[in-house]
C-alpha cells in the first residue's frame, strides 16, 4: 500500500469533485434504461463511496496528528 500525502485543502477539493461527480452519476443511473450501463455506474458509485470514506479516514488521522 502506498500512502499519498494530502493536506486538508487538497482533501476538501478532492471530496468536492467526487461529490459533484457522484451527484451527476446518480442522475445518470436514474435516467438510464441500459441494465449494463446502470450496473457499471452503480459499481463506480460504490467505488466513489469507498474513496470518500478513505478520505474521511485520512482527514481524521490528519486532525488527530495536529492535536
Amino acid at each position: 500500500m502506498v500512502d499519498v500525502p494530502l493536506n486538508m485543502k487538497e482533501i476538501e477539493v478532492i471530496r468536492f469533485v467526487i461529490e459533484r461527480y457522484r451527484k451527476a452519476m446518480i442522475f445518470e443511473i436514474a435516467h438510464t434504461d441500459s441494465r449494463e450501463l446502470k450496473k457499471y455506474l452503480l459499481e463506480r458509485e460504490d467505488l466513489l463511496e469507498v474513496l470518500m470514506q478513505k478520505l474521511d479516514s485520512f482527514s481524521e488521522d490528519t486532525d488527530t496528528q495536529r492535536e
